[in-house]
This record gives structure tokens, sequence and C-alpha cells, in this order.
């Protein structure tokens, strides 16, 4: 799987590695969380705040057509950039 993701996402072709703080990183996770996972807060009755069992929610919100594929994409990048910045950091350590 590493080899698979570094031959789609080559290290130059990721503009996300020139940001080097890791509050940079949570930011982008959160961005991308916020956008594309919770679809800017669109995904109604969802569960929230004390509800902890799905059963309690009457009618669950269905997802877009293409989330899937989407979210699959973006855990490929996340994965991939992850790597990326833990080697850079064990360089740097070393």
């Amino acid at each position: 799987m590493a080899t698979e993701l570094r031959s789609r996402f080559p290290k130059p072709g990721l503009t996300e590695l020139t940001a080097v703080d890791p509050q940079a990183w949570a930011k982008e996770s959160f961005e991308i969380a916020t956008k594309i996972a919770y679809q800017n807060g669109a995904l109604h009755r969802t569960p929230k705040g004390s509800v902890r069992d799905c059963r309690e929610v009457e009618e669950a919100a269905v997802l877009p057509a293409g989330y899937t594929t989407i979210a699959n994409r973006i855990l490929d990048v996340r994965i991939i950039l992850a790597s990326y910045r833990l080697a850079n950091l064990i360089e740097r350590i070393l």
C-alpha cells in the first residue's frame, strides 16, 4: 500500500508538505473534517452532544453520492502526508 500511495502522491506534488508545524497539520485535518466529513453541518439528525447510541436517532442522515469515493481519496492523501511528515521529522532528529 505504501508503494502504491507513493506512486500516486509523489512528494513534489503535495503542496501541504510546505507546512512543517503540527498545529498547521491539525488545522488542515479540522478543516477537511468540517467541510467534507461533516458537510459543513449539513448532515442533519446525526448524534450530537449527550446522545451516545445511534439507536436513539430517529432518522440518520443519508450520505451524498460520491461521499465514500471522496473520503477514500482524502484518507489516502492524509496517510501519505503523515508518512512523509514523519520521515522528515525523523531525518531532522537524526
